[in-house]
């Protein structure tokens, strides 16, 4: 949620700002074994909410959750909930752990679902805080090329940082940073969209056998990844998701950007595409803002 959308949604209720500090200072610590799949905008998040939402242990139905970053918890609505349900469990809660712990029971209780698969990109950037407060769940960290999520983002209505090359750089520059920052983790599974793509079946076995879940092959298969909300909005955006996964998105960048926009996006995030493995050895992109070493 931008933070213009966000001060909105406090300042249209204001009543509400004391409660949600206070909800936002967690006491608890969840032991639950949650899923949360996140990564910069449109590196590959909704797929993979899809993929693992077509096992028939996991449930993953609506859109984004967005609960951690900066909100109005009181104003929260979601797909299956009424505002008295929300608001219930709410009074119920501690704090905005004990709050999410309640809210996913809720949910499997009504999927038949053991767990829930929580996707919101934009919570890469709360890593370190949901590592600390839920030390059971799994992390799903999906990366992909930034120029290539530029190249989608810029069409899509929903990710601002879209509007700009310039813009989107340095918030993709910001997403894979809080990722790195937290060094190698036994329960954060990084992935790359373009891993991904090549070999659906390989990449997915892997990331069941890393949630301590059994490969389904129906997980691969758009009949059944695409009964979702999302697949059924019929936006641009979302309608390959409803058909198999292949590698016609990568790359995109090499024809769909101009030099400039290359140039500029180099200049910004050129130390994180090269730590990722996106800039191959003799790329001239300067060397002020590389890593001499990783």
């Amino acid at each position: 949620m931008p933070i213009v959308t966000a001060l909105r949604s406090f300042l249209n209720n204001p009543q509400a700002i004391p409660k949600n500090i206070f909800l936002r200072l967690p006491k608890t610590i969840s032991h639950e074994p949650h899923i949360f799949v996140f990564g910069a905008p449109r590196s590959g998040t909704t797929l993979m909410k899809l993929i693992l939402g077509a096992h028939p242990n996991l449930s993953s139905f609506g859109y984004e959750t967005g609960l951690f970053m900066y909100r109005d918890i009181y104003g929260f609505t979601y797909e299956r909930f009424t505002a008295t349900e929300i608001a219930d469990l709410i009074e119920q809660s501690q704090d905005i752990v004990q709050f999410y712990d309640k809210f996913t029971q809720h949910i499997t209780q009504q999927t038949g679902g053991q767990r829930f698969i929580e996707k919101t990109p934009q919570h890469v950037l709360r890593l370190k805080f949901l590592l600390k407060h839920f030390p059971n769940a799994k992390f799903i960290n999906i990366f992909r090329d930034g120029r290539d999520g530029y190249c989608s983002a810029r069409h899509h209505q929903n990710v601002p940082q879209g509007k700009s090359i310039v813009r989107y750089a340095y918030y993709w520059k910001k997403c894979i940073n809080a990722r790195l920052r937290q060094g190698e983790n036994e329960n954060i599974f990084d992935v790359k969209y373009e891993e991904l793509t090549n070999d659906p079946e390989q990449v997915v076995r892997q990331i069941m056998n890393f949630i301590g879940e059994k490969y389904d092959s129906r997980q691969i298969n758009p009949k059944y990844y695409s009964q979702n909300t999302i697949t059924q909005d019929t936006r641009q955006e979302f309608r390959k998701l409803s058909k198999s996964i292949d590698q016609s998105s990568q790359g995109r960048w090499k024809k769909e950007l101009t030099e400039s926009e290359i140039k500029q996006f180099h200049e910004i995030a050129g130390r994180e595409l090269e730590i990722l493995g996106y800039i191959k050895e003799g790329l001239k992109v300067g060397t002020d803002h590389l890593l001499n070493s990783h």
